[in-house]
């Protein structure tokens, strides 16, 4: 709940594939734990156009996503889009590049937060909303957890 930071009027859509632990935390478990709706789309395959139009189409608040589909997304000028209901930003599974993070808050003034976990025990650090982000830092560590190096 401190990485997602939903409400029941957010509609989260997480485009991870529903085979992966983070698509069943990220798609399921966590949006409806806290009340928000769980936007689904199908696609054959990741076509970044499809997923810019959708944006544009759809009240989708909160997106989660690899960041993969952030360094695909950036390649494309979405300062000539709008979309209007998009408000949070999350990514998982891999490492944040701090270059596609910069280039994605420049043409969406948008942040994105990124979270770390392990599929034995989910989110355990994570940039939270609030936090001063450090490009290229998976965050703090999440409650319940005390994480040290």
């Amino acid at each position: 709940r401190y990485w997602m930071s939903l409400s029941p009027s957010d509609i989260m859509w997480n485009m991870s594939d529903t085979a992966w632990v983070k698509g069943a935390i990220g798609s399921g478990f966590g949006p409806w734990f806290q009340g928000a709706c769980v936007f689904v789309h199908e696609m054959p395959q990741f076509d970044p156009r499809a997923i810019i139009t959708t944006l544009c189409r759809y009240p989708v608040t909160t997106l989660c996503s690899a960041s993969t589909a952030y360094r695909m997304l950036v390649q494309h000028d979405l300062t000539s889009y709008s979309f209007q209901a998009l408000k949070h930003c999350l990514s998982g599974g891999e490492p944040l590049n701090p270059e596609v993070m910069a280039q994605w808050e420049n043409q969406t003034g948008l942040t994105i937060y990124e979270g770390y976990g392990q599929t034995e025990i989910g989110m355990i650090c994570a940039n939270m909303k609030g936090m001063k982000i450090k490009p290229g830092s998976m965050g703090k560590a999440a409650p319940p957890y005390d994480v040290q190096v």
